[in-house]
């Protein structure tokens, strides 16, 4: 509904009377009407708590066409923050212009003076920055040695540069449960001269795959956003009559397979729904031929698929693969899948469907997908919704090789598409498994796990195939050094570990503005996700398989979800956590700060187009503030040195959200 509001103009008329002749003249004035308050200059200032602001705040009134109007009362305010106004009140002149002069209070923080036309609702907001005073008085400096780390509880902090300089970082942390909730930070230093040179790395260039293009995914995580937010919009009203169905099976006694039974026939064509589009309706049905029979997957071919794919043989190696490693590492570390169909089975569905979603000349690919859709009822229990294009069965979708490019123009030759296979299914089946013990085993559960967790741990399930493909394992601090001198080691890693770095990469790039928890499914917040869970896990007294399956076999979701496993206060978890990202394997950090897993800074260093560690810091200086907005889990990088035998000063203010400020000394 809307609402329509209507303005009345008055003409006031003025009669005056001559002294002379008998005669009268009548002469109009009409008031130009308000339309519009806006900003003209005095905004965004930053200036000393206590000092008067260098620039007055002036706005201009003027009507809906843009026109200055005179005469009309400005009336200011300071809706928040601590300030004082020269005038309360101003009255535009000839431009339209009226102004204040601001004089900042003793507070730090944001100062909103908002500024409205009398008799009007027209009105704006001016933004301004309290600092906090630089530290002149004599300080006790803290006392670092290189890599050690302090979490400060003041809003100031006074560094010593020794006998030979120092270099140190600040790190202020968002601590906002709300990756959307940003806080600003206001750093101001004295003493301290800017650092913008490389962070310093131990590993040598070379020898391991490139990111290259298989960093751009950013469309494919959108694509896996975009199904995801199906499942729930189609089939989350359909969890009670999925529930019920599945418990009238299996306390049945007659057969529950409906497509595939257990020991199919090679060659037997079975009917599929392949369309990633829509859960439950408009089924795109292909005919789906049995290539291998595994003892834990089922392995059939689209009958649609271009030549020059895959043979029989090389289906039943990825069948074998499946069944002694896929299977092997997903169940242990998130549990048994259902057996909805009860053929004892997972359906690997090779299909030129998953090729047709990259689109011609893309830069990025779809390896594969699992539709949740698949593990709910065609027919509807007492009145309740069913999924009638389900496939009913414990299966996902991976892309062919297409050689030839048949498929929009995009070759994919055996070579590439089998190399990405096992990552690919120990990712999906990580979905499979975590929706259908959500949908059927967990029944306290409301909803399927919130996108950018699950998909996190998706992530986490490629690394953990690749500690088992390569003969690797967790907590090895592995470097560049140690992947390139053994060729099973590359293999592994350029196929199953490589990708998670690129991820990773992207979020170090711009950490500030990107979000371990963000519901944006982005490229960055896999990577961040990902990380976190490696180094949370990493911390953990318990083995590491226990803690993955109390992720996955959880009734609760999200940041809920992490809670119920690392504990109730999140904020100094994922802090640490941004800590790690830039302290790992900085001579003298203690573990709390370090990546036990992973030389991180080695890793990237050895894989990234320009060679260097792409976390993102920003130089300090002394003097003019620096300002700095920051997401909820995330944190910003601030680097400087301390000549020696000086002392540095660095104070700051936090607004917006809960703040946290680190302080670590690199060198």
């Amino acid at each position: 509904m809307s609402r329509t509001s209507l303005a009345r103009h008055a003409l006031a008329l003025s009669l005056l009377a001559a002294c002379a002749g008998g005669d009268s003249a009548v002469t109009s004035t009409t008031t130009p009407t308000p339309g519009a308050i806006t900003v003209v200059s005095g905004g965004a200032q930053s200036g000393t708590v206590g000092t008067t602001l260098s620039s007055s705040v002036v706005v201009q009134v003027a009507t809906t066409a843009g026109a200055p109007v005179q005469g009309a009362t400005v009336a200011f305010v300071v809706s928040s923050g601590a300030a004082t106004l020269s005038a309360s009140s101003a009255v535009t002149d000839a431009s339209g212009l009226a102004s204040t002069q601001v004089t900042l209070g003793t507070a730090a923080g944001s100062v909103v003076i908002g500024a409205s036309v009398q008799g009007t609702s027209i009105a704006t907001t001016i933004t301004e920055t309290a600092v906090a005073a630089e530290i002149t008085a004599p300080c006790t400096p803290t006392s670092l040695a290189v890599g050690a780390t302090a979490v400060q509880s003041g809003s100031s902090v006074c560094l010593d540069g020794g006998t030979s300089g120092a270099e140190y970082a600040v790190i202020p942390f968002n601590g906002s449960s709300s990756s959307a909730t940003r806080a600003t930070f206001v750093v101001q230093a004295a003493g301290v001269q800017p650092v913008s040179t490389v962070l310093a790395s131990s590993a040598p260039t070379g020898g391991l795959a490139t990111l290259g293009a298989s960093a751009s995914v950013s469309p494919r995580a959108q694509f896996e956003r975009r199904l995801r937010a199906t499942e729930r919009a189609a089939l989350s009203p359909m969890v009670g009559t999925a529930r019920a169905w599945y418990t009238a099976r299996r306390g049945g006694t007659t057969a529950r397979l409906d497509v595939i039974p257990a020991n199919p026939t090679l060659g037997t064509v079975v009917s599929l729904n392949a369309n990633a589009d829509d859960a439950c309706t408009r089924p795109e049905m292909r005919g789906a031929r049995v290539m291998a029979v595994g003892s834990k997957a089922i392995v059939v071919a689209d009958t649609l698929n271009p030549s020059g794919g895959f043979t029989q043989a090389d289906y039943a190696s990825i069948a074998a693969t499946f069944d002694t490693l896929v299977d092997a590492v997903d169940t242990k570390n998130f549990g048994q899948p259902t057996d909805i169909d009860g053929n004892g089975h997972v359906i690997l569905f090779f299909t030129s469907a998953v090729n047709a979603l990259t689109p011609r000349n893309a830069d990025y690919y779809i390896g594969g997908f699992f539709y949740s859709r698949d593990l709910f009822p065609t027919t509807a229990t007492n009145g309740l919704e069913a999924c009638a294009s389900s496939n009913v069965g414990e299966m996902f979708y991976l892309v062919v090789p297409d050689p030839s490019g048949a498929i929009n123009g995009n070759a994919f030759s055996k070579s590439f598409v089998t190399s990405a296979t096992i990552a690919t299914t120990a990712h999906e089946y990580q979905h499979l498994i975590n929706s259908s013990r959500r949908l059927y085993v967990n029944t306290a559960a409301t909803d399927f796990e919130e996108t950018w967790l699950d998909e996190g741990l998706a992530h986490v399930a490629e690394e953990l195939v690749f500690y088992a493909r390569s003969g690797l394992a967790p907590l090895k601090n592995l470097d560049a050094a140690t992947l390139r001198a053994n060729a099973i080691f590359r293999a592994a890693f350029n196929d199953e570990g490589i990708d998670n770095f690129g991820r990773l990469s992207s979020y170090l790039e711009d950490p500030s503005s990107n979000s371990p928890y963000a519901d944006d499914d982005s490229l960055a917040t896999r990577g961040a996700t990902w990380s976190f869970l490696r180094w949370a896990v990493d911390h953990q007294a318990a083995a590491q398989d226990v803690v993955w399956q109390r992720l996955v076999n959880s009734t609760t979701t999200g940041l809920a979800n992490l809670r119920q496993v690392f504990g109730s206060d999140l904020a100094p978890l994922f802090r640490d956590w941004a800590t790690s990202l830039l302290l790992d394997d900085v001579a003298g950090v203690a573990t709390q700060w370090q990546e036990p897993s992973w030389n991180e800074r080695s890793i990237l260093d050895a894989i990234t187009s320009t060679s260097t560690y792409p976390l993102a810091t920003r130089a300090l200086s002394s003097g003019a503030p620096t300002t700095l907005s920051v997401r909820g889990g995330s944190a910003a990088y601030l680097r400087f040195t301390v000549a020696a035998g000086q002392t540095g000063t660095v104070s700051w203010t936090t607004t917006g959200a809960s703040g946290a400020v680190t302080v670590a000394r690199l060198r």
